[in-house]
């Protein structure tokens, strides 16, 4: 009886196994092009992700000097009606005060 490892049984399995290297090569080549793009893509959505995070940032900081902005002239405009300054001025009356006289006031009885 024969035995596996004679040469006839070697020459029959050398071109199943020179395929089955060859698919095997294939789709190692194929697994490291998905690594590489997977990667690339990763580095994109990480990217995107940081600048949206930054746009998050800078919005939320415009927002929060938008309102001290407001609050800031909210208290000036309350300090220039309160004192009476710029275009706030309180109206002075010149000349001399009608109806009213100095004396003794005259009451029903």
């Amino acid at each position: 009886k024969a035995h596996w490892s004679d040469s006839q049984n070697k020459l029959q399995w050398q071109p199943l196994h020179y395929t089955l290297q060859t698919l095997k090569a294939a789709g190692l080549q194929r697994y490291n092009e998905l690594t590489t793009k997977y990667k690339e893509y990763e580095d994109v959505v990480v990217e995107h992700r940081a600048m949206k995070e930054k746009q998050r940032i800078k919005t939320e900081q415009d927002e929060r000097e938008r309102k001290a902005a407001t609050k800031l002239q909210a208290w000036w405009k309350g300090m220039m009606v309160r004192k009476g300054f710029g275009p706030y001025k309180k109206e002075t009356k010149k000349g001399k005060k009608k109806g009213k006289k100095k004396g003794k006031k005259k009451g029903k009885k």
